[in-house]
This record gives C-alpha cells, structure tokens and sequence, in this order.
C-alpha cells in the first residue's frame, strides 16, 4: 500500500513539474517582438516626420 501511495505520489510530482521542463513559448515571444518592433517603427516615423516639419526650407534658411 504504501508503494502504490509514493508510486502516486511520485506521478502527481511529475505531472506537476512537466509545464517547468517544457520549454519556452515561443509563439508568444515572436508576437511581443513583432509589437516592438511595430512601435519602434512608428515612433521613428513620428520622429522623422517630426523633423522634417520642423527643419527649415532651403528658401527660408537665408
């Protein structure tokens, strides 16, 4: 009896501990790379459309 309740025991342990040894998820990492990637992106675009409101024109500069 007391085989079959450490048997058990010992499965529950492992069944528990199988979501830590599998790994990482990749498809949610991919997505919050792809979202950073994303505003970067649109905060360079708002940086240099930005600038180019704001730089002088070549006939005003004189």
């Amino acid at each position: 009896m007391k085989t079959l309740i450490l048997a058990l025991a010992g499965a529950a342990t492992l069944a528990a501990a199988l979501p830590a040894l599998a790994g990482p998820d990749w498809t949610v990492i991919e997505r919050a790379r792809a979202e950073k990637r994303a505003a970067q992106r649109a905060a360079l675009q708002q940086a240099s459309c930005g600038q180019a409101a704001t730089a002088p024109t070549p006939a005003r500069a004189g």
